[in-house]
């Protein structure tokens, strides 16, 4: 058994593992979906949305004004030919009108998501954070040191101006005001108020949207080593990331859990850090910045099974979840092992489900014969649908 490195001891393999990919090695591998039209291959960060100028933000050159968001006249409506070059965006096969409840859904995405700030531009709001509560608590030991009436009203201002400010920042993090309407919300619901605990119930799941480790749901592919590419289905209980094997290998087979990674949000209301078991981001190097568009990597701790062959001697180990841009990996610390994810392609999805039935059905004579019994039995339930006027005709079976 190879024992445990250290969390921090990982960070330096972590780091050059990153460096030795670029996005277009990452990008060009068969069967990953490609970017919208009109995108560039790379994996900058998605800039802000300005709240001032929505239409603006959203469309590009599109000058168009929209005062009122719900508006149902066809003045304000769009096709899906203004989405062209939106991170994120996906046209409809035909450039055609968008339904109006979509077009609302979309403009009330993108408002949400101007109220909070993303990749680089958050870790560097937290960072002004941390500076500003440290002056805060300098400014609060000056009013208690403090003799003079003078001193005590100047440095009252100070307070009140840094206390402004870190309302002001911290409704920008969208993880902290998750984790603080999640609690006002509990706390609401526990002293009977319906009414508020709706109202932070709502701010709660506006904030989880627009927390990206939070929203990853789906399928992904990653290339298992010796194994080949595999496929996971990523869902969540609670906070909890949970990866199960679509498509599976001869020691973790498919239906089991591969990995695990634990998105608690941040919140804090100290200099010191949020939480003992939170991971602070890799930070790259000017060479690594250039190459994947970002300073930044967030980075969470994971588990990560792993077993003999046949599920013999299964195990977690500690592990590591971090996010590069429109991918993401999860590294098995101790064993120095690193898989990273992309999107399949639905032709990959296809191909990948194809191979890994008929791999079973090589491997278990029972799957072939349950497999033929229950397309028989689905072919009969629609036969018996479409001709019911028959079987009930007297003498049909005679």
């Amino acid at each position: 058994m190879v024992s445990p490195k250290s969390s921090s001891s990982s960070i330096g393999l972590v780091a050059l593992v990153l460096a030795a990919f670029s996005a277009e090695d990452l990008v060009s591998v068969s069967g990953f979906v490609s970017p919208p039209r009109g995108t560039r291959v790379s994996l900058t960060s998605t800039p802000s949305l300005s709240g001032s100028s929505l239409r603006m933000s959203i469309f590009g050159d599109d000058s168009r004004k929209s005062d009122d968001m719900e508006s149902k006249t066809d003045a304000g409506r769009f096709t899906t030919d203004q989405y062209k070059g939106v991170e994120g965006a996906i046209p409809s096969p035909n450039d055609v009108e968008v339904p109006e409840t979509r077009q609302l859904r979309w403009e009330r995405e993108a408002f949400v998501q101007s109220k909070f700030a993303s990749g680089d531009e958050l870790f560097q709001l937290r960072l002004r954070i941390v500076e500003s509560r440290q002056e805060l608590i300098d400014a609060q030991v000056r009013y208690n040191d403090s003799k003079g009436r003078g001193d005590r009203v100047a440095t009252q201002g100070r307070i009140d101006v840094l206390e402004k400010e870190l309302h002001d920042m911290n409704e920008r993090d969208a993880e902290f005001m998750y984790a603080l309407s999640s609690e006002l919300m509990e706390s609401a619901e526990t002293s009977g108020d319906i009414e508020g605990a709706e109202k932070y119930r709502v701010q709660m799941e506006e904030a989880r949207l627009c927390i990206p480790q939070l929203n990853m749901h789906g399928l992904w592919v990653g290339k298992y080593g010796d194994h080949g590419y595999e496929m996971i289905n990523v869902t969540y209980s609670g906070d909890t990331l949970i990866a199960t094997k679509v498509t599976g290998d001869k020691n973790v087979p498919k239906g089991e859990i591969t990995f695990t990674a634990d998105l608690t949000p941040r919140i804090s209301t100290s200099v010191q850090p949020a939480h003992a078991t939170h991971l602070e981001p890799i930070e790259l190097d000017e060479k690594a910045q250039r190459q994947w568009g970002k300073k930044y990597l967030p980075r969470y701790l994971g588990k990560g099974q792993v077993a003999s062959e046949n599920f013999n001697n299964a195990q977690w180990m500690e592990g590591q979840m971090i996010l590069v841009g429109r991918f993401f990996s999860f590294a098995w610390v101790p064993i120095g092992h690193q898989i990273f994810f992309g999107r399949p392609s639905s032709e990959l999805t296809i191909k990948m489900l194809r191979e890994a039935r008929e791999e079973e059905f090589k491997c278990d004579h029972v799957a072939v014969m349950r497999d033929v019994a229950h397309t028989m039995m689905e072919e009969t339930h629609w036969v018996e649908r479409e001709e019911d006027s028959y079987f009930m005709e007297d003498g049909c079976f005679e």
